[in-house]
């Protein structure tokens, strides 16, 4: 099972090549960022045995695009590559427009080596 970077990176670069985790230094106007936490789970023997990542992805593009293809697009990647489906929220302001999925992503192969 890949981890979540690698997760969300082939999810999100096909169809938005301008993306990083965490934070984007490029010039584009439309790109995606993503960041995600760990959330150790399914302990047995004190040591947990998978683990959950929370994952925010933001889509940031001009005011005035129309952002639906975008989202939508991200959406069914992210989820035909393990990501839970996304809820969307629009934090859009006179900057430009700016859309945060969250989903979750769970790795059942062990955590901080452990398996």
């Amino acid at each position: 099972m890949k981890n979540v970077d690698a997760a969300a990176m082939a999810a999100i670069a096909p169809i938005f090549p301008e993306c990083a985790p965490n934070e984007y230094q490029g010039e584009a106007l439309e790109y995606v960022t993503w960041n995600a936490y760990t959330i150790p789970e399914a302990y047995g023997e004190r040591l947990p045995a998978a683990a959950r990542y929370p994952v925010q992805v933001h889509y940031f593009l001009p005011n005035g695009k129309n952002p639906n293809p975008g989202k939508l697009k991200l959406q069914r990647a992210l989820f035909d590559q393990g990501f839970t489906w996304p809820s969307i929220t629009n934090a859009s302001d006179s900057e430009g427009q700016h859309y945060v999925l969250e989903c979750n992503y769970v790795n059942a192969g062990g955590v901080y080596g452990y398996a």
